[in-house]
């Protein structure tokens, strides 16, 4: 389904009237914060934006890969304590790429916002896709297995219903869908930087699952993943950035308004770079990733690792120097609880280093161009 400027537009201004509330009310000091119930009923149920990037054939609403980030963007800039990233975004884009019969089924159920979904990415701290979780069984696309392994930093997996886990099946990569209110699957909620967004360790016990996918693209569905999280670094640093030039306007020093100072203005000119060239890779690899989606060759795999990459490095570039020098303008105001600078420092800070730093993709930027030169 296309959808045109002006509908994206009123798409970006739907999310952000339903998500103006912020995410105060939802906080836990120790990292386990509730979920805003009402913002995500408004999302999911009344607005379909958890079908957002599901195919019409499967009961979703058609849209692309830029949409959903359009409205990450906009939720990250209000840090909407939802699981939008974890299960309308990476959850989606996973079963999207596995692309069976068995995907299409949960699919289906995500698009109804009924039922949320994690990914059990087997490295979180960095971009490799290797399997670390066992299945035992047959590895064929709906067959039934039971997966034992242990996992840390599962976005929203104390929440989740349902966990996509990439594993190893008789030497076979598998994507298996297990439900979380089986005895057999633990969850713990680990304490998090993050104050507005749940993670969990996993461990499963052979847990019975379905498998939904065999020898899929995963790595592909990771850098798609990237993809989504640079957008959600935009979003923030966007935040960061505007309530920085609003306070610069509003403080007065020496009977002027800081903003005047010229340290000041080259700061924040400074900052806008950074914030244009992260939405600039951002926009790129949104491109590359609709493109991958719609064909998934190695050609269409390979452009997206590279535009991921550099979307993700300069995306977590952007938000963290945004986050950290917008508290230097705020000055004593912005090291405050009271005040949301240090909430968007802790997501920009967790994003950062959420599969792969900035330094480590933009080495693997540098190989896979490297390789593709000694290639051609």
């Amino acid at each position: 389904m296309a959808i045109d400027r002006d509908e994206r537009a009123a798409l970006v201004e739907a999310v952000r009237d339903a998500a103006a509330a912020g995410p105060r009310e939802f906080l836990d000091e120790h990292g386990s914060p509730r979920r805003d119930e009402r913002l995500w009923k408004l999302l999911t149920e009344q607005m379909g934006l958890a079908g957002l990037l599901v195919e019409e054939k499967d009961g979703g609403a058609g849209a692309g890969v830029a949409e959903v980030a359009l409205v990450l963007e906009q939720l990250a800039n209000s840090l909407a304590v939802v699981p939008a990233l974890s299960s309308l975004g990476v959850a989606t884009a996973m079963l999207r790429v596995v692309d069976t019969s068995a995907a299409a089924a949960l699919l289906g159920e995500l698009a109804s916002g009924a039922t949320t979904a994690a990914v059990v990415w087997p490295a979180p701290e960095s971009y490799t896709i290797t399997p670390v979780l066992l299945a035992a069984g047959t590895p064929e696309v709906g067959a039934a297995v039971a997966v034992s392994g242990h996992a840390d930093f599962v976005l929203d997996g104390f929440d989740s219903d349902v966990l996509l886990v990439p594993a190893t099946c008789s030497g076979v990569a598998v994507v298996v869908g297990i439900e979380t209110s089986d005895q057999w699957v633990r969850r713990t909620a680990m304490s998090a930087m993050d104050l507005t967004r749940g993670i969990a360790s996993v461990d499963l016990t052979e847990a019975p699952g379905t498998v939904l996918g065999v020898g899929a693209d995963v790595q592909g569905a990771l850098d798609i993943a990237l993809v989504l999280i640079a957008a959600e670094q935009v979003g923030i640093a966007r935040r960061c950035h505007d309530a920085a030039v609003a306070w610069a306007k509003e403080r007065v020093q020496f009977d002027r308004p800081i903003g005047q100072f010229q340290a000041i203005k080259h700061q924040l000119v400074d900052l806008l770079m950074a914030l244009e060239l992260a939405r600039s890779s951002l926009d790129n690899a949104v491109a590359a990733a609709e493109t991958h989606l719609i064909e998934r060759t190695a050609g269409t795999g390979s452009a997206l690792s590279v535009a991921a990459s550099v979307a993700k490095a300069r995306g977590g570039d952007a938000a963290m120097l945004i986050a950290d020098q917008s508290l230097h303008i705020l000055g004593g105001i912005g090291f405050t609880w009271e005040h949301d600078a240090h909430l968007y420092f802790r997501r920009a800070k967790t994003l950062e280093v959420l599969l792969g730093s900035p330094a480590a993709h933009r080495a693997r930027c540098a190989t896979l161009l490297l390789a593709a030169a000694a290639n051609a």
